[in-house]
Parts: structure tokens; sequence; C-alpha cells
């Protein structure tokens, strides 16, 4: 279904609904696989408590010109509570067993291949919410509000390292 535009207010606001799974899951992978880039995202998640889906959706969103606002972010990362619990809880038994001693040592890829499923699934969680959501867009690509709402999203306005690295991703993903 195409996108509809309405105006409101002089501002035009598009309510997305054509963004596919497959589509953010190719973006997301693609990013991801620059080493900075995943070094900064597990940072981020690491010491700061930021979901990497999300982080990739802050940089689609920049990439897009689409401008998502604080409650709106706030309505992605309720969307993905469950399954950002599950995957935690996944994350910490697969990092266990990543050690020699561990009895489920030998299961390590098996476990790093199911994370990766339940990271797709949250994606497609993230998407449809976001596909749902009406926002406005930008004209200027990667410089919007959608940046600050997240900060504030994960409360990292006083965590110079956090904004540093997030800065330094969204240069990655805009760079051409």
């Amino acid at each position: 279904m195409p996108s509809r535009r309405l105006k409101m207010q002089g501002r035009t606001m598009t309510q997305h609904n054509n963004l596919s799974t497959d589509a953010f899951w190719h973006y997301s992978t693609s990013l991801y696989q620059q080493p900075q880039a995943a070094s900064l995202c597990l940072r981020l998640q690491d010491t700061a408590g930021v979901n990497v889906n999300m982080l990739l959706m802050l940089c689609w969103c920049l990439q897009e010109q689409q401008i998502v606002v604080l409650k709106q972010w706030q309505t992605l990362k309720a969307a993905i509570g469950h399954s950002e619990q599950l995957l935690v809880k996944h994350r910490l038994h697969r990092k266990a067993a990543k050690a020699p001693s561990h009895p489920e040592h030998h299961r390590y890829a098996e476990l790093k291949q199911q994370e990766l499923v339940l990271e797709a699934q949250q994606q497609e969680e993230l998407v449809t919410v976001l596909n749902n959501l009406l926002v406005e867009t930008s004209d200027i690509r990667g410089i919007n509000a959608s940046v600050v709402a997240f900060i504030h999203a994960y409360q990292l306005r006083d965590n110079e390292q956090a904004i540093a690295d997030i800065r330094s991703l969204i240069k990655l993903a805009l760079a051409d």
C-alpha cells in the first residue's frame, strides 16, 4: 500500500506502511558488517543499555529522512519489551557458553544462530510498529530531531561517550 501524505500545520506527514522486514534486515546487516559500526553498537548495548535494532532503526530513519519523535521511540521500545527480555537472557546464555569450560560450549554456534533469529523477529516487531506510526519527513538527510528524541528515550543526555558513539555510528551509516 502506498504511503499517505497529509498536510498538517504546514508540515508534510507520512504514514509509513512500505518498509519491509527484509529491506530493514538487509539495511541492518549491511551497516552492522562494518567493523566500526558493530563495535559502536555493541558498546552502546553493553555500556548504555541501548537496543542495537533500535540504533539501526535510528540510522535507517535518518537515511530515509524520517523524523521519529520521543513518544514514538517510546512506543517502539515498548513494542519490543518482551522480545528484548528474551534476547538479553539468550545473549547472556550464549556469552557464557563461549567459554571452553562451559557445558554447552559445543552449542555456541547454534546459540549464535538462535540469537540471530530472535534479532530478526525483533526487527519484524519494530517494522510493524514503525509502519503504523505517523511520522514527519525532513528535507535534510541525516539531520533531524530523531537523534535528540532517541537520546532522551534511552536517557543518555548526560552520557557523553554514548552520544559520541551514536554520532560516530550515524556518520558511518550516512557515508555513501
